[in-house]
């Protein structure tokens, strides 16, 4: 394997298991440079191109700059839901692929009344 490939690795390791996911860039590349017995140029070398691969990214948290591990989103938005309104005029939350003419509550949607909830939560 080579250097630049363990490098890569120990910057990775280093940033996962530090506090917060997150290390100043001058303690990573004196921490490796130590390490290898290398000077700091080729540890730069390595960190840069992480970033460009976006395996990690700068950030700043004032008043000091970090490497990290970027946050990838893993939310996701709810499901499709429509409102509709049964014959006596209540209204019920209902998924989106739901049959208007069948029976709600069987279908699984939410008498509105039941629901607590009011327009500030």
């Amino acid at each position: 394997m080579s250097l630049s490939k363990r490098i890569k690795e120990q910057i990775m390791l280093i940033v996962s298991s530090a506090k917060n996911k997150r290390i100043r860039p001058f303690e990573l590349e004196k921490m490796l440079s130590k390490k290898f017995g290398i000077s700091v140029v080729p540890v730069k070398e390595a960190l840069k191109d992480l970033v460009l691969d976006e395996k990690l990214v700068f950030t700043y948290q004032d008043p000091c700059s970090y490497i990290e591990i970027p946050v990838i989103e893993s939310h996701r938005a709810a499901r499709p839901m429509k409102v509709l309104t049964d014959a006596d005029g209540e209204p019920w939350i209902c998924d989106s692929d739901v049959d208007p003419s069948g029976d709600l509550e069987k279908q699984g949607c939410w008498r509105c009344r039941d629901i607590p909830f009011t327009r500030n939560d």
